[in-house]
């Protein structure tokens, strides 16, 4: 696992996190779901794999008080306190594999724009439905964003699976269900085109 530490660390440490491919101007289609689903500022979020992704500051603006950044890179995480100047500590950060994550109380909002299709393994796969159904609060609600059936089958030099709504279902837990889908191209910093597919999952409520 150090060896993807090194991976991602070594990226926001020499390049340009403006000039990664995943890099968004404007998070508008994360911003479109949450309103879609009717996210509120009052309840709690936590942005798995958030990179430098300016998604934090957005919702900062928008009045959200408990939000928990995990990544990965600890790289990424300080280049977000660090742009979020005098609001740097107001989210919690987390620099750990999302496979490896304990939360210490339930959030209702789980959003994962880019993570879960580099778990290639079947286990990792595994851990991180875990992780989301102990994490999730009872009515809450996950955005998970993958490379869809049409899109790349590599991403920063990582093997990536992609998925539709058929393959995502295999993946969930048992308290888990696809609720809503969606496709949405990413426009590159270089100009070329990635195909995503979203998905909204809830809480089967018992």
């Amino acid at each position: 696992m150090s060896s993807i530490k090194e991976h991602w660390e070594n990226i926001y440490q020499t390049r340009d996190h403006k000039t990664v491919g995943w890099y968004q101007e404007t998070p508008a289609i994360s911003l479109q779901l949450l309103s879609e689903i009717g996210a509120s500022p009052s309840q709690s979020i936590i942005d798995v794999g958030c990179g430098a992704s300016l998604l934090v500051d957005h919702l900062i603006e928008q009045g959200y008080k408990k939000i928990l950044l995990v990544d990965i890179s600890s790289e990424a995480l300080l280049t977000i306190k660090n742009r979020l100047g005098d609001q740097g500590d107001l989210p919690t950060y987390l620099s750990k594999d999302i496979t490896q994550i304990t939360c210490s109380e339930p959030y209702d909002l789980w959003h994962d724009r880019a993570v879960f299709h580099f778990l290639t393994d079947e286990a990792d796969r595994k851990l991180y439905m875990a992780n989301l159904s102990a994490c999730l609060a009872a009515k809450g609600t996950a955005i998970i964003g993958t490379f869809s059936l049409n899109g790349p089958n590599t991403c920063s030099g990582l093997e990536i699976v992609q998925y539709d709504e058929a393959k995502m279902k295999l993946e969930l837990s048992s308290d888990l269900q696809i609720t809503d889908t969606s496709v949405s191209v990413h426009v590159m910093p270089n100009g070329a085109e990635q195909e995503y597919m979203y998905f909204i999952i809830k809480r089967i409520e018992s």
